[in-house]
Order: structure tokens, then sequence, then C-alpha cells
């Protein structure tokens, strides 16, 4: 064989090789996809919101899904609750990838619980949130409702939604709250939320002042059922407040140690705070006990000494003593008896210090006593605004005006 033929005989066999070789590899590839004409005649399977759970809507879509949800939202501000829940609630449905989505649920499962009477529904619907938006940023709201839900349910959806109309219909102060909170309480011992309820019987109490009896009824009643529910412990702390602003300080300062034995850092370091407030309370009331010792002394002594001058009443006092009437009878109108009794104290103790230094200032010419004398009784004067203030307990009321000014 010649070198020529054995040159081509070689080419052959190489183009034969490549030849059988990627016919082999289309067979295969033939066998795995099948028929290209089959594939391309095939459909394509219809892309599901399950194959893409997170697909966003477009810019147009959510700026429509915003409208709805705006106006769902102006129905709520209208009061017409069960329109704008039912209109959020198919928000949700139809457009489950919308932004919106989370927070229609969130709201419309907040309107069925709070005014329309419907807990178990929205507890399905805050279940629905957590499941299908687990990256929603209201997730941990919800799990928390869905928390209190299931434990507010387990004495039935009726007694709940009973529970819901007291508050949702009566206010703090009023006693046909407490009137309907303690028959439900008679009605079904076993409620869910006793202790919720025995604690607004007991802070109801302390608003409506109460008589004491009453008040420390309600708190033993809270502590022996209920000693480590957290509505026991707000019942701890207000009626330590409520000792503090009677002057009981001893009982006050027994309330809160045994408030600071809990385990809570909430409730210990509430109890911390209370006690550095009761201390003042105390410091307070010995500087206002020694100032009233020191303006009744001087009064007396001014009195005394010039009883002579007393009478007849001097021109300042005609002047002053209607004029201060009409401030009291000003804030009795507009403010209450708590505004106008510190000005009645003012108003007394103003004229018995305006008919003493009038006094004295007749039977004084030397220019140094009447300079003196000035100045002690305007002391006198400034501390009777003080013990005014502090024994109404108004002080904090007053500094925080002085700090933020009146419009706060």
């Amino acid at each position: 064989m010649t070198v020529r033929r054995q040159a081509a005989l070689g080419v052959f066999r190489r183009r034969l090789g490549l030849g059988l070789g990627l016919g082999l590899g289309l067979g295969l590839l033939w066998l795995g996809m099948g028929s290209p004409r089959a594939a391309l005649s095939q459909p394509a399977k219809p892309e599901t919101i399950e194959d893409k759970p997170d697909d966003p809507l477009s810019a147009q879509d959510e700026a429509a899904t915003r409208v709805l949800f705006d106006r769902a939202m102006e129905r709520l501000g209208t009061k017409d609750a069960a329109q704008a829940t039912a209109e959020l609630q198919e928000l949700a449905r139809k457009h489950p990838h919308s932004a919106l989505a989370p927070e229609a649920l969130f709201v419309a499962a907040q309107q069925l619980e709070e005014q329309l009477g419907q807990p178990d529904e929205a507890l399905r619907l805050y279940r629905a949130l957590v499941a299908n938006h687990p990256d929603s940023r209201l997730i941990r709201r919800t799990e928390s409702r869905i928390a209190q839900l299931a434990v507010s349910l387990q004495s039935g959806a009726a007694q709940l939604v009973r529970f819901q109309t007291i508050l949702r219909t009566t206010s703090d102060r009023s006693p046909e709250r407490a009137t309907q909170l303690q028959a439900l309480l008679t009605d079904v011992p076993q409620f869910a939320l006793a202790d919720q309820v025995m604690y607004l019987l007991l802070d109801g109490a302390i608003r409506q002042e109460a008589p004491e009896p009453a008040i420390v009824s309600h708190m033993t009643r809270l502590v022996t059922n209920f000693p480590h529910s957290d509505f026991c412990a707000r019942g701890q702390q207000v009626y330590a407040e409520h000792l503090v602003r009677s002057g009981r300080y001893s009982d006050a300062r027994r309330v809160y140690l045994q408030l600071g034995d809990r385990q809570e850092p909430l409730w210990q370091k509430t109890a911390t705070d209370g006690l550095s407030a009761l201390a003042e309370a105390e410091r307070r009331r010995l500087i206002a006990a020694t100032g009233g010792l020191t303006l009744l002394g001087s009064m007396l002594g001014i009195a005394l000494r010039r009883r002579r001058e007393l009478w007849p009443p001097p021109l300042e006092v005609a002047y002053y003593l209607p004029v201060g009437l009409f401030f009291v009878l000003v804030a009795s109108l507009l403010q209450g008896a708590q505004f106008a009794r510190p000005l009645l104290v003012l108003l007394l103790g103003g004229v018995a210090l305006c008919w003493l230094s009038a006094a004295a200032a007749r039977s004084t010419l030397r220019p140094r006593s009447l300079v003196l004398g000035t100045l002690w009784r305007g002391g006198l004067a400034a501390l009777l605004c003080y013990l005014a203030i502090e024994r109404q307990g108004l002080l904090e009321l007053v500094l925080e005006t002085l700090r933020n000014g009146p419009e706060h």
C-alpha cells in the first residue's frame, strides 16, 4: 500500500468516527428529550402562585391596589367597619402578592375582633397572615394577637364578645362598667380573662374614688386569685400609686416591695421607680409640714403683735377678695374641683396675709423695718403658694408646665 493510499484511509477512518460519534450523541439527545417537533408542539405549563410565591405586582397593579386599600380605610373613618372589612379581605384574596395584602389582613382581623364581634373569624385571618406572609413586618404583632385570642376564646366567643362590648360602650369611670363587669364574673366564674376583669374593677374603683374598703376588697381578690398574672402586677402598681396620693406611705412601700419580688425585670424596675417616687413624696411632705408650721406661726405672731391695727379691714382686701373669688369660680367651672381647691386656699391665705401685712405696715414707719417686713411677708406668700399646690398634688403638673410650656 502506497503512502498516499494509507493517508487517505486514515482521513476516512477519522471522518467515519466523527460521524458515528455525532450520530450517537444526537440519538441519545433524541431519546432523552423526545421529538423536537413534539417538544415544540407541547403547550407550556402555566405558571401558578405556588411556582412563584414571591412574584411582586407591577407598579401599575400595586398603585391600583393602593387605591382599593385607601378606599377601605376611608370607610373605617366613616364607621362602616363591616363594608371596610369585607373590602380588605377581598383585596388580600385577589392580590395575595401585593405589599398591602398583609396589612389588609391585619386591619380586617382587628375590625372583626374589636368592632364586629367575630373574634373566631379574626383568629382565622391572623393565622392566614402568618401562613401566607411569614416575612411581613406585622408578624410579631400578629403572633401576639393569636396567642392572646387563643386564650381569650377558651371560655367561648360569646363571652369574649360580651366583655369587649362592655369595654367599647362604657367609660373607665362609669359605674355602669363596674356593674356589667361584676355581672360578667358572676355569670361566668371561669371566664378566661377574669384577671383582667378584676384589674379593671380595681382601677375603676380607684378612679371613681370609691370607699377604701371597696378598693381593698378588689385588690385582695386580684392578688388571691391571680398572684402571678401581669394584671395582678398592674393592680399592685395602681394601688401603690393610690396609697401614695392618699398619704399612706408605709402601706405604699409594702406594696412596692411585693411588686419588686416578681421575677420580671419590668415589674422590678416599676417597683424601684415607685420607691424612688415614694421617697420624694415623703421629702416633700416634710418640707410642707415644716413650711406650714412656719407660715402658721408667722401669721399668728403678726396677728398678736399688730392686733390693735387689724381693724378696720385694709382697702387691699376689698380689691383682692372679689378678684380671687372670680378666679376660683372660673377654675371650678372650666377645670373642676382639682384646680379650684388650691385657688381657694390661695384666696383665703392671701386675704389673711394681705390683712396682716397692711396691719404691720400701719405701725411701722422706719424704712428698714418696712423693707424687711415686706421681704418676710413675700416669703410667706411664696410658701403659701407652694403649700397650696403641693398639698393638692399639682406640683408635678406645674413643673411640667414650666419646663415645656402651657401648650403641652
